[in-house]
């Protein structure tokens, strides 16, 4: 069989990420003045990878002897190019939302190929899925690829029209991505990795806190955790360090430490394979302890990531966000420079109890924490979320593609979509100007 993976963007000055937010997806437009509309663009050239359940997906087809394309664009281009599949896969976010739809609807309509539009978001929105698709989602990269395996069988999965998978019984089943080949570019990050080839990896899969209010990470993956066996991990990190030599790999955990013991034991067996890799990955200041920030700096995970989210506990409580003290996240993020890790906070402007001043000195506590990188969105309550079922008669927007993270949806009482914008650029200016001062 001979598949074509879709993936199609908006054509923007800013970076759009379909790997983010659990497959949700971000657009990284950072301000409308022109610093914003700099440091947009710095970032659209710096950084990009695609998503990683689609391409595993591929790489699961094309190891049962499929053919498979991965194509990026902008464009659908000739429909008679699709026309030459077996069948079309979509890779669907909510940041090119209407975009991905419109193509899945031509390609199945004026080619008659099936398309199989692969991700989350498609399941929680009122949109009419298209005739001739179906809809592939939470960890769908783990399909049997028998059901992919005749004509027969896809059209008996569009009959189905929507297709859920949930937790696999075994994470370990799943073969290294080949970046590089099939049309996958060669992921960079030129911000964290470097000129490293910067590889994306899942240890971890799922997520149980209470955040899941407004996250989107346990709406993709499901609440329960799994993850793959730490001898697995180690084979494929080696797998890309051969092939690549050295590599900067970012675990793409919705937290890498949710179980400390094994991630323990996981920086351990890292150590003592002496792999020339450098790591990132993200995870919860709560879950971090001495041991922790020795192993990961012996085992070269360089770059920690964590959500802050505000520097005030009632306005990350008003969305069930549960957090250390301020003093502790002081105390933590000292530790981790002292031990040679950077540390990237995240920030969420404009949250439901958010006023101007309680966004003003929350931006003062991102300047002030020593903080390597900050990164400021703003609150979103996306489709299939506790958080968007209260408000959802409060959305503002009328299309899925403007749930970017960095523009207001909904109505709030302090802040108005232009004021929003002001205030997200107004951030990152003065967090870059304390880094230089």
């Amino acid at each position: 069989m001979k598949f074509c993976f879709l993936d199609i963007y908006r054509n923007e000055a800013y970076r759009i990420s379909k790997d983010t937010a659990g497959g949700y997806g971000t657009a990284n437009d950072l301000g409308d003045g022109i610093f914003g509309r700099l440091l947009s663009r710095a970032v659209r050239f710096a950084v990009h990878w695609p998503n990683l359940q689609f391409v595993q997906l591929m790489t699961e087809l094309k190891k049962a002897g499929h053919a498979c394309q991965y194509e990026k664009t902008t464009s659908i281009g000739s429909l008679h190019h699709f026309a030459q599949f077996d069948a079309v896969f979509v890779c669907n976010s909510i940041v090119c939302f209407e975009t991905e739809i419109a193509a899945s609807e031509l390609i199945s309509k004026l080619s008659m190929t099936p398309v199989f539009i692969c991700g989350t978001v498609f399941r929680h929105t009122k949109k009419i899925l298209p005739q001739n698709c179906c809809s592939l989602s939470g960890n769908y990269e783990f399909l049997d690829a028998d059901l992919f395996g005749s004509k027969s069988r896809l059209s008996e999965m569009v009959l189905e029209r929507f297709i859920h998978v949930s937790v696999p019984s075994n994470a370990n089943l799943l073969n290294p991505i080949e970046w590089g080949l099939d049309g996958l570019g060669v992921p960079r990050n030129l911000i964290v990795g470097g000129r490293r080839p910067y590889i994306p990896f899942l240890f971890n899969r799922g997520c149980p806190y209470s955040c899941a209010e407004y996250c989107t990470y346990p709406t993709s993956q499901g609440r329960k955790v799994f993850s793959v066996d730490i001898e697995e991990v180690v084979g494929k990190l080696r797998f890309y360090e051969q092939r690549f030599g050295s590599i900067h790999v970012v675990f793409r955990d919705p937290v890498f430490s949710i179980d400390l013991k094994k991630s323990k034991r996981l920086l351990e067996a890292i150590i003592e394979a002496n792999l020339n890799v450098e790591f990132s990955a993200e995870l919860h200041l709560k879950n971090l302890d001495e041991e922790f920030i020795d192993l990961a700096a012996r085992a070269n995970l360089n770059t920690i990531k964590f959500g802050i989210e505000s520097a005030f506990d009632h306005v990350r409580s008003s969305v069930n966000r549960v957090s250390v003290d301020n003093d502790e996240q002081f105390r933590a993020i000292s530790e981790l420079r002292s031990n040679g890790i950077r540390t990237v906070g995240m920030f969420i402007l404009a949250q439901p109890s958010d006023t101007l001043e309680t966004c003003e000195k929350t931006i003062d506590y991102a300047c002030d924490l020593g903080l390597d990188i900050a990164q400021f969105s703003v609150f979103t309550p996306y489709p299939g979320t506790s958080f968007y079922e209260k408000i959802e008669r409060k959305i503002t927007v009328g299309r899925y593609e403007d749930f970017t993270q960095f523009k207001l949806t909904f109505e709030h009482e302090s802040f108005s979509e232009s004021g929003v914008r002001k205030l997200l650029e107004k951030a990152y200016c003065k967090f870059l100007v304390s880094k230089f001062l």
